[in-house]
């Protein structure tokens, strides 16, 4: 049977000091804990209560104790931790270097550890800005002087629409100008249409700051819109879109890496 004296060789203390620490702690709590005596040890529901929670609180701190280990490992020269921005629907040759850039990494450093997320460029700029990313990719509208950037590729953007569309059985009787002014078009809501300076559409009726979301307008059949060609010909594969007047309407832009100049050992070495 549970017993204050069972709890004597365990504690290497006397039976009175131990009745002692109880009966404060219960004066501090200000609830009974337990019944003590010649009857034996058993504890009171409330006794019960504050030892799961105590039980729990000590599994707390276990965790706790663990996860500072870990970041302190993640602090140390073999280590570190690298938040990685990207936009989405990158080509399929940029996302086989990232994955080597990644496996290297590993390799060099298996204690690294990598967070991604996927942004607009904008942003991507802000996360940058405010020490909330430490490394982003895609094409920017401005270069804050504040930020490094480096390039990283070039790709090909193109005009797709969907194959509800008027224009997807005669691609081939469609005019430059009719594209620009006669047809709905989804415009980038972190692009301004400087940066498209070869083609001013008129009708500008949704906005999209995601790459998918604009292809899920255009598949829908009433907008055309700009998409990376890598992702217009997989979906132009599959029957479901055409892209229109690829001489006249696509352009290239310039993707850039940007961080902050003042880079952690392991932010540089990602770059080596």
């Amino acid at each position: 049977m549970p017993s204050v004296t069972a709890a004597q060789s365990r504690l290497n203390v006397t039976t009175s000091v131990i009745s002692g620490h109880l009966t404060h702690l219960e004066d501090r709590l200000g609830m009974t804990l337990c019944h003590r005596g010649r009857a034996g040890f058993k504890l009171t529901e409330d006794g019960a209560a504050v030892y799961e929670a105590c039980l729990g609180f000590t599994e707390s701190v276990a965790n706790f104790q663990h996860q500072l280990h870990y970041i302190k490992q993640l602090d140390s020269v073999h280590g570190g931790h690298i938040r990685l921005c990207l936009i989405d629907q990158m080509p399929k040759f940029f996302y086989d270097a990232l994955r080597q850039r990644l496996a290297n990494s590993y390799r060099n450093n298996p204690l690294i550890h990598f967070s991604i997320d996927v942004q607009s460029p904008e942003s991507m700029l802000e996360k940058l800005l405010s020490n909330e990313s430490d490394i982003g990719v895609g094409y920017f509208g401005s270069f804050p002087p504040l930020l490094t950037f480096q390039p990283a590729f070039i790709e090909t953007q193109v005009v797709c629409c969907g194959r509800e569309h008027r224009s997807f059985h005669e691609p081939n009787k469609l005019t430059f100008e009719e594209l620009e002014q006669d047809h709905h078009w989804v415009k980038r809501g972190y692009i301004t249409d400087v940066s498209i300076n070869h083609i001013r559409p008129k009708i500008l009726s949704a906005t999209t700051y995601q790459m998918e979301a604009t292809a899920q307008l255009i598949l829908a059949g009433h907008h055309v819109g700009y998409l990376p060609r890598d992702l217009a010909m997989r979906y132009e594969e599959m029957g479901l879109m055409k892209i229109l007047l690829p001489d006249e309407a696509s352009y290239e832009v310039k993707h850039h890496w940007a961080y902050r100049e003042n880079l952690h050992k392991h932010v540089a070495d990602f770059f080596e």
